[in-house]
């Protein structure tokens, strides 16, 4: 019997002043870097569902989230497998909802099947408010947050030390959650 614990459904949502298919391209945007994914990059063979990906990070050299598409339905909705290379815990479920309303998107990231106490739990709670706001500013400005924009110059600065359980090497397609 599995007596771990998960917590219950988070929603993180925000309303983005932009169409739901300027929101959409750039959420599923695979070509250039998303500094609202910590500069991290979709790598995957394409979105169908069951198709692995990775967020490839520091230009391919790292990869700090693996999983696999499990719903795709443009432009409203995105489900994956979501899990952090550098943590053992297991996969959880991430949700990317789009509604166009009032001229603009209501953009949900919801997460689901998060470890109760896990360090991913901390990590993927701070790490989804980081996405929500980030990505608002993003695609309404062009720019992410200055707080932001800081926290990546560093990232930048830090990648030399991106610890080995990340290396690209380690994380092929064939070991997606």
């Amino acid at each position: 019997m599995n007596d771990q614990k998960y917590l219950d459904k988070e929603i993180y949502r925000v309303f983005i002043s932009a169409p739901v298919e300027t929101v959409w391209s750039e959420l599923v945007n695979a070509a250039n870097p998303r500094p609202f994914f910590w500069n991290g990059s979709w790598d995957t063979p394409d979105f169908s569902p069951g198709n692995p990906y990775r967020i490839s990070a520091n230009n391919g050299k790292a990869v700090p989230v693996i999983g696999r598409i499990l719903e795709m339905d443009p432009p409203h909705k995105l489900v994956t497998t979501f899990r952090l290379t550098n943590l053992p815990d297991p996969a959880s479920i991430v949700t990317y909802l789009l509604e166009e309303k009032d001229g603009g998107t209501d953009f949900q990231l919801i997460t689901e099947n998060v470890l109760a106490g896990s360090k991913s739990e901390k990590s993927m709670a701070s790490g989804s408010k980081f996405i929500v706001e980030n990505f608002k500013a993003y695609v309404e400005t062009g720019k992410v947050t200055f707080q932001a924009r800081m926290m990546l110059a560093m990232l930048s600065i830090m990648a030399p030390v991106t610890p080995k359980s990340m290396s690209a090497e380690n994380w092929p397609f064939d070991k997606a959650e």
